[in-house]
């Protein structure tokens, strides 16, 4: 039989210790010694890229500080994670089972922070994105692809627009961004995924179509040329560099918002333009538009993906990024 003493007695000791249990601390930490998913996102990165350089790049530090973290990881589990390559970076065998568990931790982490938007009605867990007509139309879909093969619960939800519209909208709402032309912002954080070259372009009926010799800049500023519209990435990569160059006005025969519908005109009244590769390389092989040699100009340009600073950059966003500069 219990006596009122030692009731008196036990309730003491229970007021004593934490949630009532003799001997036992529950505010000691559950995982004393944890990697930070900042650590964890970039050694996935340096996998996936075959590069802690680009990795580095990706997430915006120095090489130095991605080796340093690389390192710190590795002393925490003890084992070799990356090992380096003439190429660059690769997983050891212990890497490689360390980068699946990651990906895992990062996937579980990427749910509950998207639950946790949902349930806020801060935002969707649809993957919100905003490109530029050329990314989207000859890039976007590869890349979006290989998203989903990694995490099919992802909806990708993209708006097709310029440049410059894609970067006001990831300005006022947090999306993510392609763009084919970037100047700095101190609004957004950028990465480089991939490298264009801008062709001249002309239908088979134009003069041009039967030149043996390149053109000038001269010559390019002299023809009248149908163009993307004032804002796209095209277009302000060929007045940049015309420019530049001494030609800052072009004869502007015509405006288009549809790389589709310039193509088109061309084929079918024998204009000229300047258009990317990517959108013009299947005509160029097939004989429906020619392609013109071009000289003593510079139209290559890199695509930068953008985000904002201040809201950041979701592990799924950054997983897309990634993909897109391999």
């Amino acid at each position: 039989m219990i006596t009122s003493d030692y009731r008196q007695k036990f309730s003491s000791l229970l007021g004593q210790c934490s949630w009532g249990v003799i001997g036992i601390d529950y505010d000691m930490t559950l995982i004393p010694q944890a990697p930070s998913l900042q650590s964890l996102e970039l050694f996935v990165s340096a996998v996936d890229l075959g590069s802690v350089s680009k990795a580095a790049r990706l997430h915006l530090i120095s090489q130095p500080s991605a080796r340093a973290r690389i390192a710190e990881l590795e002393r925490l589990f003890q084992v070799k994670l990356i090992e380096g390559t003439p190429h660059g970076s690769s997983a050891t065998d212990a890497g490689n089972q360390i980068y699946k568990l990651a990906k895992e931790t990062l996937d579980s982490a990427d749910r509950l922070m998207n639950a946790a938007r949902e349930l806020s009605n801060q935002r969707s867990q649809q993957l919100r994105i905003q490109a530029s007509h050329t990314i989207a139309e000859y890039l976007l879909p590869g890349w979006l692809g290989m998203l989903r093969k990694r995490n099919s619960t992802i909806v990708p939800e993209l708006t097709v627009a310029n440049s410059a519209q894609v970067i006001q909208t990831v300005k006022a709402f947090g999306d993510l961004g392609f763009i084919e032309s970037h100047e700095a912002d101190e609004e957004l954080q950028c990465a480089v995924v991939g490298h264009d070259e801008l062709w001249v372009v002309a239908g088979i009926r134009h003069p041009w179509a039967r030149r043996k010799r390149p053109i000038t800049p001269d010559a390019l500023a002299a023809c009248p040329l149908v163009l993307r519209e004032k804002g796209s990435g095209t277009r302000s990569v060929l007045e940049s560099q015309m420019a530049k160059a001494g030609f800052p006005r072009l004869q502007v025969e015509a405006e288009m918002g549809s790389t589709a519908a310039i193509k088109s005109t061309l084929a079918l009244r024998g204009g000229a333009s300047v258009l990317s590769n990517l959108a013009v390389r299947s005509e160029v092989e097939d004989g429906t538009l020619a392609r013109i040699e071009l000289i003593g100009l510079d139209l290559s340009r890199t695509l930068h993906a953008v985000w904002s600073r201040q809201k950041g950059i979701s592990y799924s966003e950054r997983e897309l990024v990634g993909i897109a500069a391999k």
